[in-house]
């Protein structure tokens, strides 16, 4: 196969000895990483899809832009001090990274504003460091002195920068009792660029190209620590492709990815999650036959994993429908991260043919490892591997995992405090186990339920198994009084009296199976969702304190589901007409993307005939329509 990104190297790998020995003999400073960083100036960093149109930018114009950028901020800050704090606010984009470059760059240290928290702890986490400004695309406001992004579009008057800034900060997610500050220098980003070398040599597949290349989807926020260092730094160190999405729609996601040839996927096990439940739900719906032809495959391919040469010859073979419904044939390497995946869902995706592995990190700490091997037993286990090379671990009295890295957070900062985290055991209160192999995680300490019979819960595994088709989610949480353990299930608020009994009779049998009859104290049923916009794992202080306040609503099913009015009927069967799917196929609620399967482009197609009929357009609210009640509310509402 032919490269046309390696610079004057024939091979992969002499290309990447090279750029490690290029990083071994460079000091620790950001000016030196910098031009590391855009080294291969002609690749292509950075692409997205407009329409038709793939936007394209180089590693040069990247550069150019972090320099233009620097100039600017240096122009508007002449009279503050070296090293001030700069507080970025922005999605993904080219301009992210030219943007992060660019505060280093002028002299000053960039904060990583974590855009899910509130702007109520973001305007603290920036008079804490006393930031002088913030960049923002938006329209937030910031207490700080804020700019949009498009004052530093113009050309720059002034060419003097000082020195480069010394340091960058990261927040944490914020699903712990407070928001850590942890700082991190160049001489802790060297390491963690060197770390990607063991990845690389741990398993060939990281360097896999497709046609020729090699692109990583930019679906984790750069600002969170996953997708700083396992999504940007270590791919964008050897001048690889980022693929921009436009939003996280699934469909968008899905077309993306095939439409780029996205070749590394990384991201928490929510989208993995989602993925799955909607891939067997569309194998279901296409009958018991096919479900149970699914089933004997996924049985044998199971089985054929003794046998890697014939298992991975099986896959390719028996489920390339199923990959091409979902991802493509691109991907090489998938990676869930940043919170407890389940063994069903890793499973899954290992099995069809895809490459699914459990990584570990967190903001205090940096990625400090991932499951490298390509035994899918082993990968379907959900270890997390070995610690990478700089890391050390170890596991205490109280099976939490420890931590110790040269890549760590040179220090952090809570509640006020500044802590020193270099050459000390970072306890990550993480449970753990270690087989002699490999490492994997059982849980968080604090979210262990303990009630009155003394025996141990681990909510993520007792979720795990006793979850039923037809629920959103389950959290088991504590009564802090009575110490009985409760369990949350979340359904749709439009589920029938018949789905509901169901699932509840389902959930019943998986409990009593699972011998945790006596063990679950009491099962509330809700309507709400269990995670927040702003959550992409569960955050069980939060619901356990919103439950007994009283902020979530029991679930009630309504007797009447369906309408019989004109309006109704009548977007039904245009969807019943576009979808091309049977009435009974077809409900009020049934959701556009994750219940049918669809399309961007089948909703433009739904939008333009409900425009035609009744001179409403559904495009601008497409992300918040996504049933026909909803859309006949909508309808209602503007008529």
């Amino acid at each position: 196969m032919k490269y046309t990104n390696l610079g004057s190297y024939k091979t992969i790998n002499s290309f990447i000895r090279y750029k490690l020995n290029e990083l071994e003999n460079a000091s620790p400073r950001f000016d030196t990483l910098f031009d590391l960083m855009f080294q291969e100036e002609e690749n292509i960093m950075y692409e997205e899809s407009l329409g038709y149109r793939i936007r394209k930018v180089t590693y040069k114009e990247a550069k150019d832009n972090a320099t233009n950028y620097a100039y600017l901020i240096k122009g508007m800050l002449l009279n503050r001090k070296y090293d001030s704090v700069i507080g970025l606010y922005l999605d993904n984009s080219d301009k992210w990274i030219s943007a992060f470059w660019g505060i280093l760059k002028a002299g000053f240290k960039p904060l990583l504003l974590n855009k899910r928290l509130s702007v109520d702890v973001l305007n603290k986490t920036l008079a804490e460091l006393k930031a002088v400004l913030v960049i923002t695309d938006d329209d937030t406001i910031f207490k700080t002195t804020t700019i949009k992004l498009s004052e530093l579009e113009k050309k720059p008057q002034d060419k003097n920068v000082a020195n480069f800034g010394t340091e960058f900060f990261v927040m944490s997610s914020g699903t712990s009792d407070s928001v850590k500050i942890c700082a991190y220098s160049a001489e802790e980003f060297k390491y963690i660029l060197l770390q990607s070398n063991e990845i690389i040599k741990g398993n060939p597949r990281i360097k896999k190209h497709y046609k020729g290349e090699l692109k990583l989807l930019a679906f984790l926020p750069f600002y969170h620590i996953f997708g700083l260092v396992a999504v940007y730094t270590w791919f964008a160190f050897y001048s690889r492709t980022f693929v921009g999405l436009k939003d996280l729609n699934p469909s968008t996601i899905q077309n993306t990815i095939k439409r780029h040839g996205a070749t590394h996927i990384f991201a928490v096990p929510l989208l993995w999650d989602k993925t799955y439940e909607a891939a067997i739900k569309e194998i279901k719906n296409q009958g018991p036959k096919v479900y149970k032809k699914f089933q004997k495959g996924m049985k044998l391919s199971k089985k054929l994993s003794n046998v890697p040469v014939l298992g991975k010859a099986f896959r390719k073979i028996a489920f390339k429908q199923v990959r091409e419904k979902m991802f493509g044939e691109s991907p090489y390497f998938l990676i869930a991260g940043g919170s407890f995946i389940s063994p069903d869902v890793i499973s899954f995706f290992n099995l069809i043919g895809y490459h699914l592995a459990d990584g570990y990190g967190m903001s205090e700490v940096g990625i400090t490892s991932v499951e490298l091997s390509n035994n899918v037993k082993t990968v379907n286990s959900c270890s997390i591997g070995k610690p990478l090379k700089y890391v050390l671990y170890q596991i205490n009295n109280d099976n939490e995992l420890l931590i110790n890295s040269k890549a760590m957070a040179r220090y952090i900062i809570e509640n006020g405090q500044v802590i020193n985290n270099k050459d000390t055991w970072y306890n990550s209160h993480d449970l753990a186990s270690y087989n002699g192999r490999n490492y994997e995680l059982l849980g968080r300490r604090d979210d262990l339920i303990v009630p009155l019979s003394g025996e141990n819960l681990n909510p993520n595994l007792v979720e795990d198994m006793i979850k039923v088709d037809g629920i959103n989610g389950l959290c088991l949480i504590q009564n802090p009084e009575t110490k009985a353990p409760i369990l949350l299930v979340s359904l749709t608020k439009y589920s029938t009296k018949e789905k509901f009994n169901d699932i509840k009779n389902n959930l019943l049998k998986k409990i009593n199976d699972s011998k945790l009859a006596e063990q679950i104290g009491s099962i509330v049923y809700i309507s709400d969702s269990l995670l927040n916009e702003d959550e992409f794992k569960l955050n069980r202080k939060r619901l356990t304190e919103w439950y007994f306040k009283g902020k979530l609503h029991e679930f009630k099913y309504e007797e009447n589901q369906e309408e019989d009015d004109e309006l109704s009927k009548n977007i039904k069967n245009i969807f019943i007409e576009c979808l091309n799917l049977k009435p009974e196929e077809i409900t009020l609620d049934g959701d556009f993307y994750l219940d049918y399967g669809c399309t961007s482009l089948d909703y433009y197609l739904i939008s333009s005939r409900v425009e035609q009929e009744y001179g409403i357009s559904l495009i601008s609210t497409n992300s918040k329509l996504r049933t026909i009640r909803e859309i006949v509310a909508y309808i209602r509402k503007k008529l």
